[in-house]
């Protein structure tokens, strides 16, 4: 497999030199005017092409190789002008080296799958253990969201342990053969500036709990003996009686709406 020491060990081009760290605006013309009383030859800046809709942008990759006549004007170069500004940057020079083969490129793809394959792993490994001691801390009473004492409700449910993204969409669904009157899953507030920005930004996520409202005690104690410990988006939820002192007044403002224009309420068919 190619590495960085193998890289770097390959043989350098002797009138070629490789120019990092220039500014992503500078021409090749500007580059050639920098190295002006040198027998330059060929000034090449990679760029990257991306598409958009009809338009097609270049955007230069920050980095730009200089062909000379000779070895000497390379290092001439080299000598006179590494670590100097160039426009607004400080720019490093080195002898430039080969292109990769089209081995060491897949060599290189492919350690970089391995890698990425590796740390996508770890990532989940840590995930799925963080989620098991929130789920045991809830389990033992240690966690900040366990129902608290209180007189317990008559209909309603309290969820926790929920995954961020869930919506009363999501719950609405999962209830449907029970009829939810009434849904509530409180939102975390978000900073003013990021409404406008896109994605998940535009859609709170949740706090990790939800209220659900049935018709009656007996559809309220058939949805936890049924869904208590089920897995929804990942995560086996905890669902209990809800205490009467805790749960939301039925119609009050909500803090995030659905999509589609559900709202925080699941009508009762």
């Amino acid at each position: 497999m190619t590495d960085e020491n193998e890289t770097q060990s390959k043989p350098v081009i002797e009138d070629r030199i490789y120019v990092g760290n220039v500014d992503f605006k500078a021409t090749e013309d500007e580059l050639k005017e920098l190295f002006e009383g040198l027998s330059v030859t060929e000034v090449e800046i990679p760029f990257k092409e991306t598409v958009r809709g009809e338009n097609t942008f270049k955007r230069h990759l920050g980095f730009a190789f200089v062909q000379f006549e000779s070895k000497e004007d390379a290092d001439k170069a080299i000598e006179d002008y590494n670590g100097k500004k160039f426009q607004r940057r400080n720019i490093f020079i080195k002898k430039a080296v080969p292109p990769p083969t089209e081995e060491e490129k897949k060599e290189r793809a492919e350690a970089f799958k391995i890698k990425r394959e590796e740390y996508l792993k770890e990532r989940e490994e840590k995930r799925k253990e963080a989620q098991k001691r929130r789920e045991e801390r809830i389990a033992a009473g240690e966690d900040g969201e366990k129902t608290p004492e209180g007189t317990p409700s008559k209909d309603t449910i309290f969820i926790t342990n929920l995954d961020y993204r869930v919506n009363v969409k999501t719950l609405s669904e999962l209830f449907k053969d029970l009829k939810p009157k009434w849904i509530h899953v409180p939102t975390r507030r978000v900073a003013r500036h990021l409404l406008n920005r896109g994605g998940a930004r535009r859609h709170p996520f949740n706090k990790g709990i939800a209220f659900v409202k049935f018709i009656d005690e007996e559809t309220q104690k058939k949805a936890v003996e049924q869904f208590n410990g089920t897995e929804l988006n990942g995560r086996n939820i905890i669902v209990d009686i809800a205490i009467d002192a805790r749960v939301p007044k039925e119609g009050e403002d909500e803090e995030h709406h659905d999509e589609e224009g559900s709202g925080e309420e699941a009508q009762e068919e």
